[in-house]
């Protein structure tokens, strides 16, 4: 006799993006209803071949999440907000933290029982440390992106303790795989055009998430809420030195394995300095070289994800070599955003 399933009724804010895609395409293997929460000028490609509905809603509007939010939702990701490595609070506290408040609001006022957060290991900033970073280690912020992440977090407890929302947060590091718009456009385009950057040699050691892994930690979060509740996880699918990588991807390319070197201390001073040059005339696109971009990948940045092995049995699926794969494969689909 075949299993009954239990359909749960979910709802995907950011649904259409990278991680959210991941989170959608699972919850629909599994069977269950899923509403996608976008905004009207998003592009649907990701959840090509889903079934799924859908609502509308601006985050920045209050009343507009409100009315988006159906009534019958049991279980909410809440996994929309703004992802990049440049900009002020202007830019990311609008969408990723009163976002998050007018979600948590609807919740309230519709009795939605449960929530699952998408958030980062950026609420660590980048301590640059050889141990492993567990959930408890002490979030230091280093710029506006990292700091709305964190804040965000903050809201989801206030809303636990005061109006006794079920909630649980998981954290991932860089974000690797099909349906990315940010990192893997960039990693290649570096590789195509003159090659991989490395800083200081590359020898520091990164962990690493697919993004379908990542997916599979929201999701394991929502179905074991009952011990998840309240509490952050962080998830990983690898680690590996940042040369690993670099020489994983040029290799799948097959491109010739040249990698421009910079001492580490320099560029960062280089990509603060930039950084400063075009706030001053006003830019919008951010300078070509970034201090968080070279932290992101120039920091040792091991993440300890035993946690979530232990308490709602995460288990990763992806490698370096079957990340590097899916990667390349996805090039040249999507233009990055």
């Amino acid at each position: 006799m075949k299993e009954r399933r239990i359909v749960t009724n979910c709802l995907v804010t950011g649904g259409t993006g990278f991680v959210g895609s991941h989170i959608v395409r699972l919850l629909c293997e599994k069977e269950h209803s899923v509403t996608v929460l976008a905004r009207g000028t998003s592009d649907f490609q990701l959840l090509d071949g889903l079934t799924y509905q859908t609502t509308s809603a601006d985050l920045r509007d209050a009343e507009a999440v409100h009315e988006a939010v159906p009534a019958d939702t049991e279980w909410l990701f809440h996994n929309a907000a703004i992802m990049a490595d440049w900009g002020s609070k202007r830019k990311y506290f609008p969408v990723n933290v009163e976002g998050t408040r007018h979600v948590l609001e609807a919740m309230r006022k519709k009795d939605v029982p449960q929530l699952v957060l998408t958030s980062s290991t950026a609420v660590y900033g980048f301590p640059n440390k050889k141990e492993p970073m567990n959930e408890d280690w002490p979030k230091r912020p280093e710029n506006a992106y990292q700091e709305s992440k964190m804040e965000a977090e903050k809201l989801v407890r206030e809303y636990q303790s005061t109006y006794g929302i079920k909630a649980s947060m998981v954290r991932g590091p860089v974000v690797l795989g099909r349906g990315d718009m940010f990192t893997t456009p960039q990693l290649i385009e570096f590789a195509r055009e003159g090659g991989m950057v490395l800083f200081s040699g590359g020898k520091n050691v990164q962990t690493y998430l697919h993004a379908e892994d990542f997916a599979r930690g929201l999701v394991l979060a929502a179905e074991n809420m009952q011990r998840a509740e309240g509490k952050a996880y962080n998830v990983g699918s690898f680690t590996c030195q940042y040369r690993d990588l670099a020489e994983a991807l040029t290799e799948k390319l097959e491109l010739d394995s040249k990698f421009r070197n910079y001492p580490y201390g320099a560029a960062v001073a280089i990509g603060v300095m930039a950084e400063r040059l075009y706030m001053a005339f006003n830019r919008k696109n951010a300078p070509l070289l970034t201090s968080f971009r070279v932290k992101m990948f120039g920091t040792e940045y091991q993440i300890d994800y035993s946690k979530a092995m232990a308490e709602i049995n995460y288990r990763p699926e992806w490698d370096l070599e079957s990340t590097v794969q899916d990667m390349v494969q996805w090039e040249g689909f999507v233009k990055p955003r």
